[in-house]
């Protein structure tokens, strides 16, 4: 599943969407670094991931952009959401708000991308015991949507390659589309800071971040 940053051939953007605190990042640390850190801060602004996946025989770089979740972040999120092939729109499954909050996640996203862009509905921390959003409801939004539904621990790593196999493979779909074919060959230097508006390391590992607005 794992393919080298160097060799990929499509470019996918993805962003993660929901209110803050909900697990996003730990989500991100989990797939692109295999860590989990129960002590994780939450991210202030936009934080930066990336890992190089193989389908069919094709390599795909998902690019994934971590949105912070406060409201004061929401005009840097929508400007993001305007580039992204997919989203992952979570609520924590121990925060009844944060599942409300997902009907005005949708609103932002529609206003703002392509209809044809890939939302993924993500109920995360799905083994904690306080739960106050059973599966069900989450299935069922998902499915009054029309978008695919995970729940997801990242602690207990559940479900995490799923989700972004998923989204892989959608992204994988639409990139390959003629509409937008010219897009294959593209590439964001994970060396150049300044291009990319985030600042931080790149040690050539299969899962790197960048932390920015910090």
């Amino acid at each position: 599943m794992t393919a080298s940053i160097q060799d990929t051939e499509l470019v996918g953007h993805i962003i993660t969407l929901g209110d803050a605190a909900v697990g996003k990042t730990c989500l991100l640390q989990r797939f692109c670094n295999d860590s989990y850190d129960s002590n994780m801060l939450t991210t202030l602004g936009i934080e930066y991931f990336q890992r190089a996946v193989e389908i069919d025989d094709k390599s795909i770089l998902m690019q994934i952009w971590d949105t912070a979740g406060q409201e004061k972040y929401k005009a840097i999120s929508a400007s993001f959401i305007k580039r992204a092939d997919a989203v992952l729109l979570t609520y924590a499954v121990n925060n009844r708000q944060s599942f409300q909050h997902v009907v005005d996640w949708i609103e932002q996203i529609k206003n703002n991308t392509a209809e044809d862009v890939c939302i993924i509905l993500i109920g995360s921390k799905c083994d904690v015991e306080n739960r106050c959003v059973e599966y069900s409801e989450g299935e069922a939004l998902a499915k009054e949507l029309g978008v695919d539904f995970f729940e997801t621990s990242s602690k207990e790593n559940i479900n995490i390659d799923q989700v972004f196999m998923t989204a892989a493979n959608k992204v994988k779909e639409k990139l390959e589309g003629p509409a937008i074919s010219t897009r294959v060959s593209m590439r964001i230097s994970t060396r150049n800071k300044d291009e990319m508006n985030v600042g931080g390391r790149s040690d050539g590992n299969p899962g790197q971040s960048w932390r920015c607005c910090g």
